[in-house]
């Protein structure tokens, strides 16, 4: 009866999508089926276990091998569950704070080899035509600048400066940054442009689909795929791989940690000190090809 009063709850707030209700409902049906397995807790409302109970389905969560991730997530959804019931007073404890989260390994972000994007913009030809040149502009500026998908998709052509080479863009919690581009991309924003206004496209937005309309993200993913799939034997190719790479190579090449930091729209540097990983595992391959004792 609670689970179903909290899975209401969570459905009316809408702040939650349908893929988070369902991993919730199905954590928290998971640990209704484990208590009610126990002979001495049959049929017993899980939003009156406590702490042991908890415990012991954990221990049964690493006994069945599930990884340290699945496992803190349903920790997680467990207490979500019974701060809702704290809030409505169906409970006076939760029996569940003394829980901590396991540890888990923090996945490095993966991105493209440097000699891999220069193949990307230097060897692949990009036809001369409307979806050619802005196929090509989809990858340059996600690589030139480290914006993210969403960003990419609301950029207008006003928010482009091309005398002082920069872009405008509108990030997280409505967020304003100048975001600096290289020369080289000019030349590809300019015949783009010149495309598309020989298309008589008036839409305001930079990237359009060829019936002028506003550019979606399952068009900006397949075209990514399509083309990191011809460089790279990467697993991931997405949007965002290509702001990992982006980071990597600024950082790999001497940019300043704070000044990444910046460009990216990071609210705080923490977000940003995971590249440092892939800098430093660079410099130890380095250091094993150089130094005499490695």
């Amino acid at each position: 009866m609670h689970v179903e009063a909290y899975l209401k709850y969570l459905k009316f707030e809408k702040r939650y999508s349908t893929h988070t209700i369902c991993a919730y409902t199905n954590d928290l049906h998971q640990f209704t089926s484990f208590v009610q397995s126990n002979p001495q807790k049959d049929k017993l409302d899980i939003a009156f276990v406590d702490f042991q109970l908890i415990r012991d389905w954990i221990i049964y969560l690493y006994n069945k091998q599930l990884s340290p991730q699945s496992i803190k997530r349903k920790i997680s959804s467990l207490k979500k569950f019974y701060n809702f019931l704290l809030r409505e007073q169906i409970i006076d404890k939760n029996p569940i704070d003394k829980i901590s989260l396991p540890k888990t390994d923090k996945k490095l972000p993966e991105f493209i080899k440097q000699n891999e994007i220069s193949i990307l913009f230097e060897k692949i030809h990009f036809p001369n035509t409307f979806t050619g040149q802005r196929d090509k502009l989809i990858l340059n500026i996600l690589y030139s600048t480290g914006i993210r998908l969403s960003e990419l998709i609301n950029l207008k052509e006003q928010d482009i400066n091309i005398k002082d080479h920069t872009l405008k863009v509108l990030g997280k919690r409505n967020r304003e940054r100048i975001v600096p581009f290289p020369k080289t991309l000019i030349s590809n924003i300019d015949s783009y442009i010149k495309i598309k206004k020989e298309k008589r496209i008036t839409n305001p937005y930079l990237l359009v689909t060829k019936k002028g309309a506003k550019t979606y993200p399952k068009l900006i993913y397949r075209t990514v795929v399509k083309y990191l799939s011809v460089i790279t034997t990467n697993e991931h190719k997405s949007p965002h791989t290509l702001r990992h790479t982006y980071a990597t190579h600024l950082l790999n090449n001497g940019a300043d940690l704070n000044a990444i930091k910046e460009l990216l729209g990071h609210a705080n540097l923490s977000a940003t000190q995971i590249y440092t990983h892939n800098t430093f595992k660079k410099l130890n391959e380095i250091y094993k090809q150089a130094h005499p004792r490695a």
